[in-house]
């Protein structure tokens, strides 16, 4: 299939925040809020779809009212980019019956992460578009005062200029800090230290299509239509905070190895955990090696996206370079 470039998304375009999992812009008001207000002050008008801010149980409404948000973010043409509110578990029951023929008439930038895998690797996947891992309105455009400068910078770049974003930066910063109910009680910013350098856990050089993930929300795809080809892409793998774990992890790794999809993988980069100590870190690493021995590709660790903080906007289905603990996006995500 071929690869299919949304247009960039300009200063003043319009950005429509979609709930197609957790009930987070209903539960966090005030984080929502303070989301919408930074992409405001960003220059972009913010369009929240009508059924985004329900409750329904653990997610923000019936799979019905989810995919119809999603389905008039890309409808549209007033609106430039579609952007998760949050992440949560339940993004995968829109699959069945999402209309992937009306996406790929209306392609825009498409961004979330965490549990937004499993949309943004299944539009990837059917209809040849270009999604971006990246910040969510909540966790990332909400935080207090303001979203990480790093953040910002990143995100603008890849999804808002049609040339290769390049080297993807090293931050002198990690944020560590997972109380936000004493963030909010505080109105201070979150604690934060600096970073766990790069680990390279195998040496080597390798180029392909990138495919970003939150580990245990692709291992949901396996088995399903939806599931992207790995074939020849370097696969960037993120885990969520505790209370997940790094044994956890170990045995989802190990789900996609037996299920054959890492077989021909051109690279492995893991994102830096956040919320494991010094020693759990070290231990799903030792893991990893132990899990992708036979397939003799670089492995990279302690890289800057996902769930840590400040993060990287990556592209799904553009060529990314490993070069040691050097990385790079060697083409353009936007038209």
């Amino acid at each position: 299939m071929d690869l299919v470039l949304p247009p960039a998304l300009p200063l003043g375009g319009t950005v429509a925040v979609v709930s197609p999992s957790a009930a987070g812009m209903g539960e966090l008001p005030v984080e929502a809020g303070r989301g919408v207000g930074a992409l405001q002050a960003l220059g972009y008008e913010v369009r929240v779809m009508g059924n985004a801010r329900g409750v329904r149980g653990w997610t923000s409404g019936t799979v019905g009212e989810r995919r119809e948000d999603l389905h008039a973010a890309f409808a549209d043409p007033g609106v430039d980019a579609v952007l998760y509110a949050l992440g949560g578990q339940h993004s995968a029951q829109l699959l069945p019956t999402l209309d992937f023929d009306l996406i790929a008439a209306n392609p825009k930038v498409f961004c979330g992460y965490s549990d937004a895998t499993t949309l943004l690797a299944a539009v990837h996947q059917r209809t040849g578009l270009v999604t971006f891992y990246g910040p969510a309105l909540i966790p990332q455009f909400g935080e207090l005062p303001e979203p990480y400068p790093e953040t910002v910078e990143h995100f603008t770049r890849v999804v808002g200029t049609a040339a290769p974003a390049g080297v993807l930066p090293r931050f002198d910063y990690e944020v560590v800090d997972l109380d936000f109910d004493r963030r909010e009680r505080e109105q201070r910013p979150r604690d934060r230290r600096e970073p766990q350098p790069r680990k390279v856990l195998r040496r080597g050089r390798a180029r392909g299509p990138a495919l970003a993930a939150c580990l245990p929300s692709l291992c949901t795809l396996v088995g399903t239509p939806w599931m992207p080809d790995l074939a020849g892409r370097v696969l960037l793998l993120e885990t969520p905070e505790p209370p997940y774990s790094p044994g956890t992890a170990d045995a989802h790794l190990w789900h996609l190895r037996n299920a054959g999809v890492l077989d021909d993988v051109a690279a492995v980069v893991f994102g830096r955990p956040l919320g494991w100590s010094a020693e759990e870190a070290v231990a799903f690493e030792v893991a990893a090696v132990d899990c992708l021995e036979a397939l003799s590709v670089p492995v990279v660790a302690e890289v800057e996206f996902g769930h840590t903080n400040p993060i990287w906007t990556i592209p799904l289905g553009i060529d990314l370079e490993v070069d040691g603990d050097e990385l790079a996006i060697l083409g353009a995500g936007v038209r």
